[in-house]
């Protein structure tokens, strides 16, 4: 017993020491802490710090940026804090999340398994990147990380369900707050209780979704209350139209896809003022966020629905890029590699990663049924909802330590099939009979034998 905890410490001392080495290096290496979205999420943390509400750089009620993420930004921009302690905090998270899959892997499969989640969560260049940088996707990763874990516990440990389905639903509520792509994440969830629970679902359903939706509706009315827009935020309006739609008529041009939704894109924003201008008999200049995201809505779903097919290929190269990108910005920028030298190496990893996570699947299945469910219904519904023209390795990042569990298992699962073909390739050889004696050896011995009786 004494022997196992002490091998389990050791393992999970190997978690930790990879965490703080990979993190601690690049965070060193690299100084940059701003990302293009950054500034959308300072501007209404920059006002409500100085008490003039949450509202955009025209004073307007904030309808794009969720609150969840720049709250944190007023935190620690509070003397004596700094926002770069806010990476800091992002960068021990990881480390955290990083201890986390491990101590997950090392408890349901074993100490291989928690060490391979350990390496693939440590050495993902996007996560480093994005750590590293003021932007909502390692907050959302511990989010969507506790939830799934509470929702599991409720699967598992239904005697204390209503309590721990609140606070997984609560706690996905705030995921939704921080990233707005989690809001329908109930649903998964919901799917993983009433698998597991059968008939005993409904309560802690009911429980689970109420508690996930109170934060999110909150903020939904606050936006219509303010600014006539019933929804977490516009961003999603807009990616509809100037990013899905557009990425469905991109494929269908000749050239490469993203020079073609580039092209489109610009298209797209330029008939914008035209045909609010037509809609609202108006200008343009004075449409408001809510009729712009109303408009966005209207002729993004119009442009989907006349494009299905080209919108599925659309779909599936974006979810491409989401899993095969794996943060070569991020390697380039701490490595000598040029940006292309940089897209090889990568690939040498997430290929090989997303062969294991499939197989992991099956592995997950056969090992522990219900995490397996959760696990792959999470990393399945953050990859298909954020399959779009502006989804890149970046999106990939909230569901990385469920994805790291996947993978570990798939490397399991492979070395464990390797070492029985290779038992069993000792074993018939070691068990194979001897050769008899071929018939002219033998003949050459009766011949000697008879020259040898005649000499006698």
């Amino acid at each position: 017993m004494m022997l196992a905890r002490s091998m389990q410490s050791m393992v999970l001392g190997v978690g930790l020491a990879l965490g703080l080495l990979t993190h601690g290096m690049y965070s060193v290496l690299d100084q940059e802490h701003y990302a293009i979205d950054t500034q959308s999420y300072l501007v209404p943390a920059y006002h409500l710090l100085h008490g003039e509400g949450y509202v955009n750089v025209l004073h307007k009620p904030e309808l794009r940026r969720t609150p969840g993420y720049p709250m944190l930004l007023v935190i620690f921009s509070v003397h004596p804090l700094r926002l770069e302690y806010l990476v800091l905090l992002q960068h021990a998270l990881c480390v955290l999340l990083i201890v986390g899959v491990s101590a997950v892997a090392l408890r349901y499969v074993g100490s291989s398994a928690a060490l391979i989640a350990a390496a693939v969560l440590s050495v993902d260049f996007a996560t480093l990147r994005i750590a590293n940088l003021l932007m909502t996707e390692i907050i959302a990763a511990m989010l969507i990380a506790a939830a799934a874990w509470a929702t599991y516990r409720v699967m598992t440990k239904p005697e204390n369900a209503v309590r721990v389905s609140a606070i997984a639903g609560f706690v996905g509520g705030c995921a939704a707050l921080v990233r707005p792509i989690s809001v329908f994440y109930f649903v998964p969830l919901s799917l993983c209780l009433i698998l597991a629970l059968k008939r005993r679902a409904f309560g802690p359903v009911l429980v689970l979704v109420v508690a996930f939706l109170i934060l999110p509706l909150l903020w939904a009315t606050r936006n219509y209350i303010q600014g006539d827009y019933f929804g977490l935020s516009t961003i999603g309006a807009e990616d509809l139209l100037y990013y899905r739609a557009a990425g469905a008529l991109a494929i269908e041009q000749p050239g490469t896809y993203l020079a073609n939704v580039a092209r489109i894109n610009l298209v797209l924003n330029e008939q914008t003022c035209p045909d609010l201008e037509s809609q609202y008999h108006r200008s343009c200049s004075r449409a408001s966020e809510a009729e712009i995201a109303s408009y966005a809505t209207r002729k993004g779903v119009s442009i989907i629905l006349s494009h299905p097919f080209s919108y599925l290929r659309s779909s599936l190269l974006s979810l491409a890029y989401i899993i095969f990108g794996g943060g070569a910005e991020a390697l380039s920028r701490v490595t000598d590699l040029s940006p292309r030298a940089s897209e090889v190496t990568v690939l040498l990893f997430t290929i090989p990663e997303a062969c294991l996570a499939v197989i992991g699947c099956w592995y997950w299945y056969r090992r522990e049924a219900p995490l397996c469910g959760v696990l792959v219904l999470t990393v399945v519904y953050f990859l298909l909802i954020s399959a779009g023209a502006e989804a890149y390795s970046r999106f990939r990042v909230p569901v990385m330590p469920m994805y790291s569990l996947l993978i570990a298992g798939g490397g399991v699962s492979i070395a464990q099939f390797l070492k029985s073909r290779i038992a069993r390739t000792r074993s018939a050889v070691l068990t194979r009979p001897l050769q008899q004696p071929n018939s002219s050896y033998a003949g050459h011995n009766s011949i000697s034998q008879i020259l040898e009786c005649r000499w006698m």
